[in-house]
């Protein structure tokens, strides 16, 4: 089971850290890693590097493709894809400044629904790997 969180990456951000997304990751890893006694600083520096999702009309884009779909489920602000042929099982959570998104397989449905919002970028802190989700073929 993979997990990345998904950051929408400001403008001027974007741009600097793009031919060198390890900077961005860098910059990212330190802020997670942080102790909580520095957990304002880190804060600070994330609010300057990440921007905000529209959480609302995201998840509202997501039920409304989903719905009808079998293998879909949908709590509060969670979506998940359970699906058994294609062993596949997905779980992805909106948040105000980042998604959540954690999956048995490499390349989960809603990456292809996420392809659509400009300056994405997936962390995976854990097994240290990151990429800018438009330059992942999906």
């Amino acid at each position: 089971m993979r997990t990345f969180y998904i950051f929408k990456i400001k403008e001027e951000y974007a741009t600097l850290t793009e031919k060198n997304p390890y900077q961005l990751f860098h910059m990212l890893d330190f802020i997670y890693t942080l102790d909580i006694s520095e957990a304002s600083k880190g804060a600070d520096l994330f609010y300057k590097i990440v921007d905000r999702f529209d959480e609302k009309k995201l998840d509202a884009k997501l039920l409304k493709k989903y719905q009808e779909d079998y293998f879909y489920t949908k709590f509060k602000n969670i979506h998940q894809i359970h699906n058994y042929y294609k062993e596949e099982e997905t779980k992805l959570m909106i948040k105000k400044h980042y998604l959540l998104l954690k999956s048995s397989v490499m390349n989960p449905a809603f990456l292809n629904d996420l392809k659509e919002i400009h300056r994405l970028f997936l962390c995976d802190f854990e097994n240290k790997d990151y990429f800018w989700l438009d330059k992942l073929a999906v």
